[in-house]
């Protein structure tokens, strides 16, 4: 188990005392808060970097409007939400799969 690994199960081991009597609902709106502050980028936005392609080159290229590629990335709108041929566009000028423009909260 390396270094990161072992902190994150020494963090969410931290959360039993303050958030084990809370119901299911509530825990659940918890991690998801605590996994978006510890992975500030969206998969989106890592992947687009890694293309090196900016915000705009991407939604020329998968013909998808700029203003949804920002609200994306800026988890303004969440793309597991989005149309399969939006996403199929978009991972295709990523070179990537569907699955990895999903998050996992």
């Amino acid at each position: 188990m390396d270094f990161r690994t072992s902190t994150l199960i020494k963090t969410v081991q931290s959360l039993y005392n303050p958030y084990h009597e809370m119901d299911i609902r509530h825990f659940t709106e918890k991690m998801t808060e605590l996994y978006k502050e510890a992975k500030k980028d969206t998969n989106l936005k890592l992947l687009r970097q890694r293309a090196e392609l900016t915000q705009r080159e991407l939604a020329e290229l998968a013909e998808v409007p700029l203003r949804t590629i920002q609200q994306y990335e800026q988890r303004q709108k969440n793309i597991n939400r989005a149309q399969a041929e939006t996403l199929a566009r978009i991972a295709k000028q990523l070179y990537c799969n569907i699955e990895d423009l999903l998050e996992k909260f």
